[in-house]
This record gives structure tokens, sequence and C-alpha cells, in this order.
């Protein structure tokens, strides 16, 4: 009575009815959950896989890393950690969003890291890293580093506080005397409700008593609870002694709540269980028929349900067992031959091992036939509406391989046996819509799917031709198609909403924004017909200039339009050169390509202020002259006239006004 993913792959249901075989065979699976009624397993070959009457639900992960850890999260879907440090939400209506964390992906392996989901909340270990994940948004919320590794993690039953332990430090002597840190920390107000300050010595495990808000510690000699609020261990509030010294635990650890704690050894040619209830101070110890291997594992639910799996390396086989530790009952199975790396999950009082890419289920369900009773059957109604409440007539509904079409009241009709299912809704006038329906009684599903509206595109010419095809895009906020159209016109399906319609024909680009309420038709002029032409002059601080002169010449360098300041013309599409000239300012020319409606805005640029005229002096014009290269001569000569010119003072004004005059005129 073996699933197993490498051979048989049949996977037992959590609900009555047992899991079909899968169509794939062929991959190995790495962890397994359960959501609802259906187990997931998730493949070596990068998916997620759903197992259910026949149904089979798969996810792609392979982007993103191979997936490493699978839980449930609902109501939300699927948490996966990969082996690249990505964290993925694995939503049952199809859709899949991703967070990279800044884990170390070498310890992102089964034994070394770890998931743990609870209301909203999940908590992702690797090596020496935590971090804690809001689901909904998929958002780090808090993170925590130590030295070594952390070694023990859990969450509050409300996701609202999480516990972390493990070795902050590198000392191999303080690892073997498992001296560890234990930090509890509460997400709302962002702070520690407990944190040891130096390492616990002796410690094997933590956990938190969460509905008595206890402090759980495991330690060499004994079980302490401490009150969580008094934030010390200075008094336990409760003491245990166990049986077993701690150095013959081959597995141990808390159910979730904090409430249960176990451990295994070896006990003759089999194992033993002990399971200690904190609060009441009961303890229950039951054998179990199976050899304690080289590797064991273990799990414990709040109901006293344990799971336990053992590779025994002598006969190279994996045994697993499902322990009601309250009764004593016990069930068995075995896989082999196996490899020693063995994964253990206590769902729903159902024990899932992996061993070698194996999948084992105890204990096997039966389906109502073979047990010899006839299958349960319920009424399920599923009405479809769209988007604005009105009711879809003519829709396909089909769960699973079922089908059924609705009434003119969007209602669809179907007897269904208990299961899981996948409800898909298609209708030319809508959005495909798909979602997980777990049945297990009679039921009315209401769906909403999005409504669709025709909207046609069609580009005409100016004499009221079409081009025999052109390039038309339809973009939105969240998507956008494009095709290549036949005599330019196109049509396609959308739901409400704003649009861009893009036309390119030849050189010419046109764009339209639309607006969708119902069916429409966008009609867009290209080349051919007139266009709206505005041109507008403004100085560099935004004034107008009224006094600009804008002159508009053709591509051929011919005058089609002057304006004064601003002004609109009517032109044909096509390229144009724009000139525009005002006193005062520099000219501004642009030539523009015009393939509708458009408008230019002209800013000029004030011309630089003419230099001043004004007269040179003698020693001005003495430097000047020195300046060009001909001081040495021109000096001589003064020096050599000074004389002259002091007796002949009239002639050298005369000749320093002509000189003046003649810089005034060539100024």
């Amino acid at each position: 009575m073996r699933c197993s993913v490498a051979a048989l792959l049949v996977a037992a249901s959590l609900s009555a009815i047992a899991l079909a075989q899968p169509l794939v065979t062929s991959a190995g699976a790495t962890d397994v959950t359960a959501l609802g009624s259906s187990l997931f397993l998730a493949l070596e070959n990068g998916t997620v896989v759903s197992l259910d009457g026949g149904l089979r639900w798969s996810f792609s992960t392979s982007d993103y890393g191979s997936p490493v850890h699978l839980e449930a999260a609902p109501p939300y879907g699927l948490i996966v950690l990969t082996d690249r440090a990505w964290l993925g939400l694995l939503a049952l209506d199809g859709r899949i969003s991703w967070l990279k964390l800044t884990l170390d992906p070498n310890s992102i392996k089964p034994t070394t890291s770890g998931l743990v989901y609870a209301n909203g909340t999940a908590l992702v270990h690797a090596g020496a890293s935590a971090v804690l994940v809001s689901v909904p948004a998929l958002r780090v919320v808090w993170t925590r580093s130590i030295l070594n590794r952390f070694t023990d993690y859990s969450l509050s039953p409300s996701g609202s506080a999480a516990l972390l332990a493990g070795f902050n430090t590198l000392c191999y002597v303080c690892v073997s005397n498992d001296e560890k840190i234990v930090v509890v920390h509460d997400i709302k107000s962002d702070r520690d409700l407990f944190s040891t300050t130096t390492p616990v010595p002796h410690l094997k495990t933590a956990s938190v008593l969460w509905r008595s808000n206890w402090l759980v510690l495991v330690q060499w000699d004994a079980v302490r609870a401490y009150d969580l609020a008094a934030m010390n261990l200075s008094s336990p509030v409760k003491t245990y002694t166990l049986p077993h010294p701690h150095d013959k635990w081959i597995s141990y650890g808390f159910s979730p709540s904090g409430g249960l704690f176990h451990y295994t050894c070896a006990e003759g040619e089999g194992l033993s269980v002990y399971v200690l209830d904190i609060e009441r101070g009961v303890s229950k110890r039951v054998a179990i028929p199976i050899p304690a291997g080289k590797r064991v594992v273990s799990q414990l639910g709040d109901d006293w349900k344990l799971a336990v799996a053992s590779y025994d390396p002598t006969s190279g086989v994996t045994y697993c067992a499902l322990v009601d530790a309250a009764t004593g009952e016990v069930r068995t199975e075995k896989l082999g031959p196996t490899s020693p790396s063995v994964r253990l999950k206590l769902l729903g009082g159902t024990a899932a091992v992996i061993a070698g890419g194996e999948l084992v289920t105890v204990p096997r369900q039966q389906t109502a036939q073979q047990s010899g009773g006839a299958p349960a059957v319920y009424s399920v109604t599923v009405k479809v509406v769209d988007d604005a409440g009105a009711p879809l007539q003519g829709a396909l509904v089909c769960a699973n391989s079922t089908c059924a079409t609705t009434d003119a009241g969007g209602t669809a009709a179907f007897e269904l046996a208990r299961g899981l299912y996948v409800l898909e809704v298609t209708h030319q006038l809508a959005e495909p819509r798909k979602v997980l329906l777990p049945v297990s009684g009679n039921l009315t599903v209401p769906l909403t799917v999005t409504r669709l509206f025709a909207l046609t595109v069609s580009g005409t010419l100016g004499d009221g031709g079409r081009p025999p095809s052109c390039y038309i895009a339809l973009v939105a906020a969240n998507r956008s198609q494009n095709v290549t159209a036949l005599n330019c016109t196109a049509s396609f399906r959308v739901p409400r909403g704003s649009y861009r319609v893009v036309l390119q024909h030849g050189s010419q680009r046109v764009e339209r924004s639309v607006e969708v309420r119902g069916d429409t038709v966008v009609l867009v002029q290209l080349g051919g017909g007139p266009v709206k032409l505005s041109v507008a002059a403004f100085n560099a601080s935004g004034s107008p200039l009224p006094n600009a002169v804008i002159t508009v010449l053709s591509d051929g360098g011919e005058k089609v339009a002057s304006l004064s300041g601003s002004g609109e013309i009517s032109v044909k599409p096509g390229r144009y050169a724009i000139r525009v000239e005002a006193p005062g300012y520099a000219n501004w020319s642009a030539v523009v390509e015009v393939v509708g409606d458009a408008q230019l805005r002209a800013v000029l640029e004030p011309t630089p202020n003419p230099r001043a005229a004004r007269a040179l002096g003698l020693t001005e014009l003495i430097a000047a002259v020195a300046a060009s290269g001909a001081a040495g001569a021109l000096a001589g000569a003064l020096c050599a006239t000074l004389g002259y010119c002091s007796a002949a003072h009239a002639q050298k004004l005369r000749r320093l006004k002509t000189f003046r005059a003649t810089k005034k005129e060539s100024g």
C-alpha cells in the first residue's frame, strides 16, 4: 500500500476518497503538504501538482529554482521556497507571486532550512538567517541573523509572534554543550517579548505554549516552563524529569501549539515514543514495531497523533508509522529500497513520508466503491454573472471533466461526489475564469467573470479609402495587444476601461485615446486628409510675442502660410519647416513631421546687446597697438616725436579727433 512518485505516485486524499494516479510519474517528490482535501506535491522537475479524483493542478517554479519546502497557506493558496531563495505564493486560481529573500541559497536544504505558516504569516529560516513574511502582501516584516545557525522555530496560531532558537557562536565546545540563544518576537509591536542575554546551556529545543503564555525549554536534565511575561528564567512554572537521558533521544520536538513534547528512542528491536502534556503533566509511552534505523524523523500533532519514519541501512528500507499516543494504536508501512534522505509530514491525521523521491501515506484511504458503500453525491449550483452583476447565459462551466451550460439566469447545476474540483468558466463575451472548489456537501457557488466588449479600430485615408495594411496596437494599464491588420482594420475583445490606440502606416503614426463602456468602433484618419497645425511664439519667461512672424514652409521650401504671433492652419500630413522671427530676438526654426493635429510652441531667446561705442585715450591706443604686435615700432616713433607733439598741440588734437570718429563709425 505505497504511493511511489517514481513508480506509482498514488497519493491518498485526506478526505474519504483516495487520490488517483497522476499523469506524469517520471519526477521525484521533494516535499508534500495538504490543503483542503487534497495533497500537493513538490517535484524535482520544478512543478507543484495536486491530485484528487483525477484532478491534476500544476504550477511551475522552474524559472525561480527547484522547490525545497512546500506549505499550505489558507486561504491564500500554497507557499513554496526554492533553492534560489525565492518565496512563491501559488494562488489556486492559477496566479503566482514571487519574493526574493536575502537568504544564502547554499543553506536552503531540507535539513538546514524550514518553512512554517500561521494565519497569514510565514516564517522562513535557512542556516544563520530567519525571515518573517506577510503572505497576503508577500512582504518581509522582520529578519534576524545569528553567527551559526537556527535549530528551533515556531509561530503562534495567530501568526503574530515567532520563536527562534539557535547557536550564536562558532565555538565547537559551546555547540557540543547545546548553548543556544532564545528569541520570542512580537510582529505587530516589532519588539522582543523575550530574549536571552547569554546562551541557555544544555538546551535541546524550545517552544512557546501560546495559550498559557509559557516559554518551554527542554534541557538535558528536565523540561521547564516559564511565564513569558516575566521575561526571565529564574522561577519555572513547571518542571518535568524525563524517563530517558537526552543522549538516548533519536528524534524530538513539540506539537504546533507547544502544548505537547515528544522524543523517540531505541527500545529492544524497535522504537518507542514518549509524549508529555506540559500543562497537565500527563505522559504516554508507546512502542513502535519498526527498527531504530540510521535516520529517524518524527512529527507530533496537537491531537496526540504522531508520524514516524526510520531508514534502515541494513535492508535499505524506510519504515513509516502513524501512532495515536492517546490510544496506543499504531499503523505502519514500508518503502524500499530507498536512499537515506527522508522527509516527513503529519497532515490532518495522515502520515506522509518522502524517501528517495517516493511518497508513502499512512493510512491509505479507500474509495466508497472499494469499501462496498455508495459514493456520496452532492448538488452543486454555479451562478455566473458579469462584472456589472448581469447573469451570463450560454457560459460553459466545467467541474473537472463534467460540464454544463448556464441558462437564462446564469446558473448551471451539477451532481458531484466529495472531492476537490477545478471550476472553469468560458464564454465568448467574458474572460475565462478558473477557481478551485472543494465539495463536501450541497452548495451554491456565485462566480463573477469580467465582461468583454468588441473594440474595432479602423484607419482611413483622406479620400475615404483604407491602406492595404497597417500596424495597430491597443495599450492599457495592465495589458497590450498588437496586430498587423489587413485593410487597416482590427477587432479586439476587451473589458471596460481606458485604452490608447496606436496606428502606424509607413512613416505616419497616429495615437488616440478611447474609453470602452460597451461595443466601440474607432475610426482613425491617416495621411491624405487635412490636419490642424497650431504654432505660437513665446519668450523665455513664457510671455507671448504678438509681433513675431511665423512662416510655415513645405518640405520643398514653398511658403505655406505666414502667421503673426500665433495661429492655426490646416495642412496635409507631412514634413514642414517652421521659422519664427521677432525684433530683438534670435531667429527660431525647426523641422516637424505632422501626422495628426499638432501644437508647436516656439521659445525665442533675446539677441545679445551690441558693444557700446566709446572714445579711446592715448594710453589705451598705445596698449591696443602693443597688443597687436607693433608695440616696439610705435613706441619708438612716439618717443622720437614727443617734442614735436608737444610743440604742435593743435595738430595732435585734430589727429586724435579723426581717430575717434573713425572708431565710432566702424564700431
